[in-house]
């Protein structure tokens, strides 16, 4: 069982979970204001990330709310989700329904070749002892 967690208040928690072996971030990146679908999928994403792994970490950033933690990253659709196995991006994509929620979190899909994923850099910012403890 995980929790619902925010970069703003739980900068420890989140550093230190993602210095774990074999942690697992799944992370959505939306903007619920003006984004529809976004808003549909955030409900059941919630609901998800209470009941998952106790090594998965789910984290919604807001393309707004969360500038800070995207740097310059803007994906083109939204929401686009990213996940990464340890330090690692193995998986991105934008999110049509809540279904491929479930399908990410447990395993990259096998058809998406590695070599083309280009890194955010997210993790790393999220990682950062300076912003950890701030």
């Amino acid at each position: 069982m995980s929790q619902t967690l925010d970069p703003w208040n739980d900068a420890g928690i989140l550093a230190k979970r993602l210095k774990l072996p074999g942690s697992r971030l799944l992370i959505v990146v939306g903007a619920e204001a003006w984004c529809t679908r976004c808003r549909k999928i955030r409900p059941d994403f919630d609901s998800l990330a209470v009941g998952a792994n106790a090594d998965e970490i789910w984290l919604w950033l807001d393309v707004e709310e969360h500038a800070q933690f995207l740097g310059d990253y803007l994906p083109e659709n939204l929401p686009m989700i990213l996940v990464y196995h340890g330090e690692r991006l193995v998986s991105s994509a934008v999110l049509d329904d809540v279904s491929a929620l479930r399908v990410t979190s447990v395993e990259p899909p096998a058809h998406q070749e590695k070599n083309v994923l280009i890194d955010p850099g997210i993790r790393s910012r999220l990682i950062s002892e300076d912003w950890a403890s701030e």
